[in-house]
């Protein structure tokens, strides 16, 4: 199991749009094959920033999720909403703690 923290910045100016956008492709997300979880919030302080954390079976899962949203164009269209580069921050949550 991967947690998938994507942080993004988005242009104040676009948030609106951004957000309805945003929440139109979530559900062919949370469909997709490996993905057991998904939610998007704002960072308290700050509602241009807005982090994604999704839970995927595998790293590999999630890159062919990548791959095709690459594909299909949603990724280009992300970026134009973006002030700043997306970050990605891949977590294992299998450790035993």
């Amino acid at each position: 199991m991967i947690l998938v923290n994507l942080q993004l910045k988005i242009k104040p100016e676009v948030r609106e749009e951004f957000i309805e956008w945003f929440y139109s492709v979530l559900p062919d997300t949370r469909a997709y094959e490996g993905c057991s979880e998904l939610n998007a919030c704002s960072l308290e302080g700050d509602p241009d920033a807005v982090e994604v954390i999704s839970k995927w079976e595998t790293k590999a899962h999630y890159e062919k999720y990548l791959a095709w949203r690459e594909e299909d164009g949603t990724l280009g269209k992300l970026g134009a909403y973006l002030a700043a580069d997306p970050v990605f921050r891949f977590l294992e949550a299998d450790l035993q703690i």
